[in-house]
């Protein structure tokens, strides 16, 4: 029962994945039918839209290893190099999750529990740059001026979902300049 119990579960994830990849708003019936599923059975397994979403994004970010890429970066000796590694880190992960991120993005606006899922999500990206940071600034690095708070804000919005929508996806940027732009941003914030 258990192992079906996950296989349900993983459908539920996968079919929301895609929906969102390809712009589709992810509504529970069709995430349901795509996963042979009840909508029922994706409130018993997540207890409301928001959960769901919520729980796609750790989904994702398993998927994907985020956590080892980022655990690399932080596994690198000096703060400086690990803030640009984690820059870096993130900007290449932002590749990968791009279209679920800017889906998110678009829903949240009417979208309560997606808001608060999309929330969670760059809270959680700000907090691992405020980490670094906090390093880089311990070790008196930080260029004169700008606070810890200051520049993990910077470095947050420069790495954020739509920074990348406007520069990658619009203007057409290859991934290698727009994450050398943001790692020489990082830079450029310390001495």
């Amino acid at each position: 029962m258990a192992r079906r119990h996950r296989n349900a579960r993983g459908r539920i994830l996968e079919a929301t994945w895609r929906r969102l990849e390809a712009g589709d708003p992810a509504r529970l019936e069709d995430v349901a039918a795509d996963a042979g599923v009840s909508r029922q059975a994706i409130y018993l397994h997540f207890g409301s839209r928001g959960g769901l979403l919520l729980a796609l994004v750790t989904h994702i970010d398993e998927r994907l290893g985020i956590a080892g890429r980022l655990a690399r970066a932080r596994a690198l000796g000096d703060p400086v190099v690990r803030l640009e590694a984690t820059v870096a880190a993130m900007v290449r992960y932002e590749r990968e999750i791009h279209p679920v991120a800017m889906a998110l993005t678009r829903l949240a606006a009417t979208d309560p529990e997606i808001q608060t899922a999309l929330e969670d999500r760059m809270a959680r990206r700000r907090r691992t740059l405020a980490r670094v940071v906090a390093d880089v600034a311990e070790q008196g690095r930080l260029r004169c001026g700008w606070s810890p708070g200051a520049v993990t804000d910077a470095l947050w919005e420069l790495s954020a979902p739509s920074t990348y929508e406007h520069l990658v996806v619009e203007r057409g940027w290859p991934l290698e300049r727009f994450e050398a732009w943001v790692v020489w941003a990082a830079r450029s914030l310390v001495t």
